[in-house]
């Protein structure tokens, strides 16, 4: 028998799908244990136990045995997958609403703010996820198939995300999530239905789908699919505006020091260090954002420095300050390395001018090379500050460090 024909024993999917439906506590165990490893991830940002999590899989089987159910027309098999999806699904919520109701960290980590944006990729990924599982099924050895099938499709994390919502009756947590969950669930079982009935027909055993279902499934399709595009529409407008003021700031503001930028309902908030600019230049540089189909917003600067001082407050805000010598020397970023070399040389060199020294790298993902050292000068040093200043700016040159040099009274 060759590998082609081994594929699409359909007699092999039907074994697979029937054998992996139990009612069975061990089951529902299972998937209590793997949300609340889902859960621990989630919460602690860690996305190597988010991965592990989706590895463990048993939800999976229920929406493959709806799809197949449908599929081959077995109005029985599709209430058995239906019974334990459900089942599966609320001991999943109560187990997650446990967690996140007991777990004393309650602010949403990034790994539970990003099952909260479903987009038309979501859809794409449960439907062709579907597609490899019940090719998977379909193998007398599935091999890595279905346990790469459910990482990429990741029930556990959207349904272990609305339990999150649940515990802190965030609303729209719980609807956005939930939506997400929907779309792997209803693509996966459409991808699975698709395939049944392809293999089906190849062996001559297909049944025609009646033309009510086959509207009815079109009509939900279009339906749950409708939001995914809008909110794909949105990411990419945001992603393209995020690189036309990229474009905008690194064009028009040269002597600037941009610390954050955002685009809030019609402003583009930016939070700067450098030259004031006054009011006729912030006129300007407004109708400059037409050039970079930006015409629609108007600019908001929040000046951080006043002349060569910035607060200590401010400083800690918008960079990433390092904590102790000790950890900064075990961090393997260069960029980090050299700027605490360049803070103990500076220190080495005025011992009796300086008070303090901070140093930190913004927490602008996409400016991590960029870095602000704070002075704080005593007395003595504050009648040589402009002699501190030259020295610390080609400090930095020489040891490869990007810095704004900046003094505080605080």
């Amino acid at each position: 028998m060759d590998d082609n024909e081994q594929l699409l024993k359909s007699d092999i999917i039907d074994r697979h799908v029937r054998q992996n439906l139990n009612l069975s506590w061990l089951n529902f165990a299972v998937l209590f244990c793997v949300t609340i490893i889902a859960c621990v991830g989630l919460n602690m940002n860690s996305t190597a136990v988010v991965i592990g999590a989706m590895l463990i899989s048993p939800i999976m089987d229920p929406i493959i045995g709806m799809g197949y159910g449908f599929g081959i027309r077995d109005t029985k098999l599709i209430r058995k997958a239906a019974t334990v999806y459900f089942i599966e699904l609320i001991v999943g919520l109560i187990a997650a609403t446990i967690y996140f109701s007991l777990s004393p960290i309650k602010a949403a980590s990034d790994q539970i703010i990003a099952r909260t944006q479903p987009a038309i990729w979501d859809v794409l990924v449960a439907f062709f996820g579907g597609v490899a599982g019940i090719i998977g099924s379909a193998k007398k050895e599935p091999g890595n198939i279905l346990p790469g099938v459910a990482i990429a499709t990741a029930l556990i994390p959207p349904l272990s995300t609305v339990g999150y919502g649940l515990s802190q009756l965030n609303w729209s947590i719980v609807f956005s999530a939930g939506y997400l969950f929907l779309i792997n669930t209803f693509f996966i079982a459409l991808a699975t239905m698709l395939g049944t009935f392809v293999f089906n027909f190849r062996k001559k055993k297909a049944k025609a789908i009646p033309l009510k279902n086959q509207i009815l499934i079109i009509v939900a399709a279009i339906v749950i699919t409708i939001p995914s595009l809008i909110s794909a529409s949105t990411l990419v407008k945001q992603t393209y505006n995020q690189t036309q003021l990229t474009n905008f700031i690194d064009n028009e503001l040269p002597g600037v020091y941009v610390v954050n930028k955002q685009i809030v309902d019609d402003k583009i908030k930016l939070v700067v260090i450098g030259s004031d600019i006054n009011k006729t230049e912030v006129k300007s540089l407004d109708t400059k954002l037409n050039e970079y189909q930006l015409g629609q917003y108007k600019l908001q600067f929040q000046q951080l420095a006043k002349g060569n001082y910035l607060s200590v407050s401010d400083f800690k805000k918008y960079v990433d300050q390092e904590k102790t010598d000790s950890t900064q020397n075990n961090v393997n970023d260069n960029s980090k390395q050299n700027l605490l070399k360049f803070k103990q040389q500076l220190l080495k060199k005025y011992p009796d001018a300086i008070d303090k020294v901070y140093v930190g790298q913004l927490v602008a993902k996409d400016k991590t090379d960029e870095a602000i050292v704070l002075i704080k000068l005593n007395s003595k040093g504050e009648s040589d500050q402009n002699g501190i200043k030259k020295y610390a700016e080609n400090l930095a040159e020489k040891s490869n460090v990007n810095a704004e040099i900046h003094f505080t009274k605080e």
